[in-house]
């Protein structure tokens, strides 16, 4: 059989001037390509007349089993050393025409808008005409498994049913005539190896070339045709979803369209290496932002949880950043790195030193930055771990919502609700908090079988608010409400306004621009002083309560450090993640850390009048609420009045208020024997409400152990007690006709 008729028997030449339309069209055509390869080997020492064998002879209609004894005489290095010629010149024509074929149908696919997904790998991994001809052979036993019986007779029954490195370049050298230079492919540098290709374990017993080219379930999904991300990756890799720009939340507009413009101009730059560091909070919406900028390209973002990728160890971390890339380019997504771990420790002595964690971060950005041309790169604070490294690094920090913005974002998961206001403005939260409130609601309402309802939304913005702040601070459990209070009207009316603050500081900072006019120190702190019992812990509670917040007591004493440099350290971790959570924070005590600055005699004092001052700055730049609580306001530094906004004295109560107090304090559930004459206590006797508060729960464990109800004497007891403790002896006649 003439060779020219075999050729013919593997392609119709008529159909060289269809344009392909699909990828299995394409697939059919390289395949018949790589069959009439096989037939070629298999009968290249009988080319001449009546020797060559006809396709059938050859076996590829039955599988291709081709004869072991004749592939194996024609295909060991002995045999194709000796046959340096390679395939005749009629056959080389042949399979040039195939070729041309195959060229001429995808040309014209391509001026149809239409390129395989073979072409699209080719070209995206920048492969060479000997990686795409090994990227042919390594797929074909995912196509077809009649190819591992090939591959098995090619290697002389060795059992590598899977294409080799050796192989790959002899069959090309042998149909082409040259490999040219194959030594990224034999030393595993080359794309096709590095992203395309599984690493297999190397044996001690084969060199380099007897290792395999095994295609990975990930490329070889996508060439043929199926959409499957690699799962090796989901532990550390969340794929976003394409969204139309229209359907993003319009916040940070600002901010969103500068990030957007440098990734416009500096993520398609050939030759760029370039990352972008957004920094902030997590939650903040780092990724959301980078999301926008993304999509208007028609592409998609990749997350990548570096802390947990690097825990996987550093030998793998290399592979595990290569598949990265290939699941970028095979996706048509942008990778973005997020580093939320702490990467500083304390050194012992009172500073701070990068931590083995923040070293392997550095290794493992050095890596990244080799891969990808372009990459985003997610930190809570602006990220040092690209300076002194040869590529290009920019920052832009994302600032917390405004109310506005968080009206919006609550107005998307809570459209109907008719309070979205009120929680933009008490709210400190962050996009994702908003969504994970709105969740939690309709959880809440659907287990209790409940309408959506006020009350229901603000549990679940507590929920969502655990104690991030450790032993720094101890959550308080407000319950108190303003029926508990018993103060004076105008210091109720101060407290009011603390609240309204809150409520409306949208309107007045963002609807009415006074924002703009306040750049820093938009915080809302204020200073409540007085006698001990006078009802400023009480007080914080029920403000807490109105506005919906978690109330959290800071402990000094963690604040505090002998250590150099450690206080500030303290405050300043505290105030980090306050930043983060929705909660009202109460220093009691406050004098002994907002003490007034000494005179500096030695070291200590200097140190100690700047961990003051360092105090005052974060004071200032917290945006939350903070509340003090003092006995001795003439010990607070002046520095720190005039950044308190409120300042609310809590006196001793007036007979008048001392009488409320007895009565609201006597639970209605409690038994009573006998009128109790609250006026005379009230009038003759000058205790704080704290002080009364015990009087009464004292006299009723006095009343329980007789086994009968409150009576007179029992307060009167009570009262003796109380003063006791303060060094002052009351006798029967300090109580008039009650105590006769």
């Amino acid at each position: 059989m003439e060779i020219k008729k075999l050729c013919d028997s593997f392609f119709d030449f008529s159909q060289a001037l269809v344009p392909y339309s699909d990828d299995s069209e394409v697939l059919k055509d390289l395949f018949s390509y790589l069959d009439m390869c096989f037939t070629l080997v298999s009968g290249a020492k009988g080319f001449a007349g009546e020797d060559f064998p006809s396709r059938d002879e050859a076996g590829c209609t039955r599988g291709l089993s081709v004869s072991s004894t004749d592939l194996s005489e024609l295909l060991t290095s002995g045999r194709l050393e000796r046959r340096s010629d390679g395939i005749t010149e009629e056959a080389g024509e042949q399979l040039d025409n195939a070729r041309y074929h195959i060229e001429s149908r995808r040309m014209r696919g391509l001026k149809r808008d239409f390129v395989s997904r073979f072409d699209i790998v080719c070209l995206k991994f920048g492969l060479s005409e000997l990686e795409k001809f090994a990227l042919l052979l390594a797929l074909s036993v995912e196509y077809d498994r009649k190819y591992e019986a090939i591959y098995t007779y090619l290697h002389n029954n060795s059992g590598d049913y899977y294409p080799t490195k050796w192989l790959t370049i002899k069959l090309y050298e042998y149909l082409y005539g040259s490999a040219g230079d194959y030594a990224s492919l034999l030393n595993g540098s080359s794309p096709l190896c590095r992203f395309l290709c599984d690493r297999e374990q190397k044996r001690r017993d084969r060199g380099e070339s007897a290792q395999r080219l095994t295609l990975s379930p990930r490329a070889a999904a996508y060439i043929l045709g199926r959409n499957e991300t690699d799962t090796s990756l989901k532990e550390y890799c969340r794929i976003y979803p394409v969204f139309d720009p229209g359907e993003f939340v319009p916040v940070r507009e600002n901010k969103t369209a500068f990030i957007k413009g440098i990734f416009l101009g500096k993520a398609f730059k050939p030759g760029m290496r370039f990352a972008f560091n957004i920094h902030g909070p997590s939650g903040i919406g780092r990724k959301y932002t980078a999301n926008i900028a993304v999509c208007g390209m028609g592409l998609r973002l990749l997350d990548v949880d570096l802390y947990k990728l690097i825990c996987f160890g550093y030998d793998n971390i290399r592979q595990s950043i290569d598949r990265i890339y290939t699941e970028t380019v095979l996706l048509g997504a942008i990778p973005a790195f997020t580093v939320d771990a702490e990467l500083t420790e304390s050194d012992g002595e009172g500073g701070t030193r990068r931590s083995p964690l923040a070293d392997k971060v550095r290794r493992t950005a050095e890596y990244i930055s080799a891969v990808f041309g372009f990459f985003f790169w997610m930190t809570p604070e602006k990220d040092d771990t690209f300076v002194g490294m040869d590529i290009t690094f920019m920052s832009a920090e994302l600032p917390m919502l405004t109310a506005n913005e968080r009206r919006l974002f609550w107005d998307r998961y809570l459209p109907d609700c008719e309070d979205n206001g009120i929680f933009s403005n008490q709210y400190i939260l962050t996009p994702a908090g908003i969504a994970k409130s709105a969740r939690s609601a309709a959880d809440i309402a659907a287990t209790e079988n409940t309408e959506m309802t006020r009350d229901v939304i603000v549990r679940s913005v507590r929920q969502q608010s655990v104690n991030q702040l450790g032993t720094y601070a101890t959550k308080i459990n407000a319950v108190f409400t303003w029926d508990d209070l018993v103060i004076s009207d105008d210091q109720k009316r101060k407290m009011k306004m603390i609240c309204d603050q809150v409520k409306y500081r949208g309107v007045v900072n963002e609807d009415w621009g006074f924002r703009r006019k306040s750049p820093y120190g938009r915080g809302l702190c204020a200073l409540f002083y007085g006698s001990p019992g006078t009802g400023k812990t009480m007080a914080v509670q029920v403000m807490a309560n109105e506005l919906g917040l978690d109330l959290y007591r800071i402990d000094l004493s963690q604040l505090s450090s002998k250590y150099i440099g450690e206080t500030q350290k303290n405050i300043s971790n505290l105030f980090n993640k306050a930043k983060n959570i929705n909660a009202m924070l109460f220093f009691d005590e406050a004098d002994s850390m907002f003490a007034k600055r000494t005179e500096v005699k030695d070291t200590n004092d200097r140190y100690a009048n700047a961990d003051t001052a360092f105090l005052l700055q974060k004071l200032e730049d917290y945006e939350g609420i903070t509340i003090l609580a003092t006995n001795y306001v003439n010990n607070i530094d002046d520095a720190f009045k005039r950044r308190i906004k409120f300042f609310i004295n809590f006196v001793f109560p007036t007979p008048d208020v001392r009488l409320m107090l007895w009565k609201k304090i006597l639970p209605d559930d409690a038994l009573v024997d006998e009128q109790i004459d609250f006026e005379f206590f009230a009038e003759h006797f000058e205790l704080s409400g704290s002080n009364i508060k015990e009087i009464l729960t004292n006299a009723a464990y006095l009343a329980a152990a007789e086994g009968g109800g409150i009576r007179n004497s029992h307060i009167i007891e009570a009262v003796k007690l109380n003063f006791s403790k303060y060094g002052k002896i009351l006798t029967d006649s300090d109580f008039g006709y009650l105590g006769i």
